[in-house]
């Protein structure tokens, strides 16, 4: 989803999960829901510095109902930082929030709890039955970077997905899940998802997809950080109903047209859609190549595009999520030209549409203004690779890759 200005959303937030069945009496015999075409389910984990933004989106998505097909499902899970109110699921239906009553919440969680996810998630996905089902996530987001445990407490926001302080205020000091555990938390759902969408920072990374790829078919969001306000939802949520076979490409197309038209400065994010059906051969092309890239120590001397820095939990900061497209246009020689041409088919199979963007928020200490970008050095995805300037990171993501089966399959780890 495109943001719609440059109040930023650090790093991300929140998912789904839970059991229910639903039943409604007639002549004391239980009754099947209906099963709808699509049911899209948005997990709202606002107990965090989000937290402002979380009520203005929910408007967004309510009015956006109006507009989507009675024989569709618009689900949101929402927590916001709020002592009044507890979590609650809610149908968006006509205009209106319509809030579930056979899954209520009578004290507070952690939305990043994974149990707690499985729990939600599940009981959604029973109550609004369908043929196919996506997910958005809203919240914070520091793609794959991960910290030692699924929901550790963390001084800075600059985690995986899903920050919750667990006290109903508005700061980033809390629980996170991260991507290995939110994988896990999506495998043990009913039905796989047709697709995730990242209204978070950092989301379109390589190793995310290849975590997820038994979890969606397809993978939406912004390799860079993204405004705080969110996804422009009224404008682009009909779209995510659609049952076109590219639907992707209308969400993405239309997110950058709105960036474009509200942005006074007409700067924007960049895009992009993984299919995860293409990234084992992906992978594969990427593990002939890494030891090219290993060969370099800390990508210098090069113009090379990253989306942003790893922050650590001892303050230390680094330059990350890198471009590999970029990467191996600076790096890749010669003598591997068969093994490139083959990457970059691969690519063309993974990532299959994209939109680039030369200026994105230009407050974030990273200032994109001045990027080569252009079809040879833009992807539209992250890649990790690991680096001496990691070593002074801690947890030092040298070591913490190789958590992720990406880092297998591309020959990181044994």
């Amino acid at each position: 989803f495109a943001p719609k200005n440059k109040n930023m959303k650090y790093l991300l937030t929140a998912f789904c999960a839970f059991v229910l069945f639903s039943c409604s009496k007639d002549d004391d015999k239980p009754t099947t829901p209906q099963l709808a075409s699509r049911t899209v389910i948005i997990y709202i984990s606002g107990e965090n510095s989000l937290s402002s933004f979380a009520p203005g989106d929910l408007k967004e998505m309510t009015e956006a109902s109006k507009l989507i097909d009675s024989k569709n499902h618009l689900v949101v899970f929402f927590d916001n930082a709020s002592t009044r109110e507890m979590p609650y699921i809610a149908e968006l239906k006509n205009g209106e929030v319509v809030k579930d009553t056979g899954l209520q919440f009578s004290e507070d969680f952690y939305a990043s709890d994974p149990e707690k996810m499985r729990e939600i998630l599940t009981y959604i996905m029973q109550r609004y039955p369908a043929k196919s089902y996506g997910i958005d996530l809203w919240g914070h987001g520091s793609g794959w970077f991960i910290t030692a445990d699924s929901i550790a407490t963390t001084k800075t926001a600059s985690r995986a997905y899903g920050i919750d302080n667990g006290g109903n205020r508005s700061y980033d000091s809390g629980k996170w899940i991260n991507i290995p555990s939110l994988a896990k938390v999506f495998s043990q759902l009913p039905q796989p998802f047709l697709f995730v969408m990242g209204d978070c920072c950092f989301f379109q990374c390589v190793e995310t997809a290849y975590e997820m790829k038994d979890c969606t078919r397809y993978i939406i969001g912004s390799p860079s950080e993204v405004p705080g306000d969110g996804a422009a939802y009224r404008e682009v949520l009909p779209l995510a109903f659609s049952e076109s076979a590219d639907f992707y490409k209308d969400i993405i197309d239309k997110s950058e047209e709105f960036t474009i038209e509200t942005n006074y400065d007409k700067s924007g994010v960049p895009l992009s859609c993984m299919f995860t059906g293409g990234v084992e051969r992906f992978a594969a092309a990427t593990a002939r190549l890494m030891p090219r890239l290993l060969m370099y120590d800390n990508f210098e001397g090069k113009r090379v595009i990253y989306y942003g820095q790893f922050v650590a939990d001892n303050g230390r900061k680094a330059k990350g999520y890198y471009d590999p497209k970029n990467l191996l246009k600076e790096y890749a020689t010669d003598a591997d030209a068969a093994a490139l041409a083959e990457w970059n088919q691969a690519l063309g199979q993974f990532v299959v549409y994209s939109k680039m963007a030369s200026e994105w928020l230009q407050n974030t200490g990273v200032d994109f203004t001045d990027f080569d970008v252009n079809e040879q050095t833009f992807s539209g995805v992250s890649m990790f690779v690991p680096q001496p300037m990691y070593e002074s990171l801690s947890p030092n993501p040298n070591e913490t890759i190789k958590q992720m089966k990406w880092a297998k399959a591309v020959g990181l780890t044994d």
